[in-house]
């Protein structure tokens, strides 16, 4: 190297020397290995500098990948948590604590809509005839809805997009119930 590339420094692709000389030829070198790698294949002998790959080697890969698979498992077994046996519909002890709060609060909503339902049923009841219609429509599609999403989440309970579906849909039918109650309050 020159003294004058230490110091340069190139910002652009266009600035790189366009032609650089390797330090020395390694055609010769490459050019004989190929000649001696022909005669030998004429004269029938294998190349006597080519490396020789074992015929036991593959298996060994495979068995190495199956001890390595065995030991993985043998340690998650052992550093995992504790496998726990389950049939279906049933849940385990520590599953029914995270339960329970969560009946707890499907219970209170269900005692709320009901509440709310029956006070919705006194409103609509004072209603006009087309007024009416149109509010017990909306609800009953509202109540359908939520059946189907229901339904579905029955065949696919770990769907979280069901799962957000159900909750936006029984926010949206409280809401309806919640204006439709104070709806009758608004006008006197």
């Amino acid at each position: 190297m020159t003294g004058k590339s230490i110091g340069r420094r190139v910002n652009r692709i266009d600035q790189l020397a366009q032609s650089v000389p390797p330090p020395r030829d390694l055609w010769p070198a490459i050019s004989s290995a190929i000649a001696a790698d022909i005669e030998a294949a004429k004269a029938g002998r294998a190349v006597e500098n080519s490396p020789r790959r074992a015929r036991w080697l593959p298996a060994a890969g495979m068995a190495a990948a199956v001890a390595l698979v065995t030991f993985g498992i043998l340690i998650g077994r052992v550093m995992g948590p504790p496998a726990t046996n389950t049939l279906a519909g049933t849940t385990t002890a520590q599953d029914r604590s995270v339960m329970i709060p969560a009946a707890l609060r499907d219970a209170d909503y269900r005692k709320q809509r009901d509440a709310l339902l029956v006070e919705v049923q006194s409103r609509l009841a004072g209603m006009p005839a087309a007024d009416r219609e149109k509010v017990s429509a909306s609800l009953l599609t509202l109540k359908r809805s939520i059946g189907e999403i229901e339904a579905e989440l029955g065949r696919d309970p770990a769907n979280a997009l069901l799962q957000e579906l159900l909750v936006n849909s029984c926010q949206e039918e409280m809401r309806a119930l919640t204006a439709v109650r104070d709806s009758g309050s608004q006008e006197t």
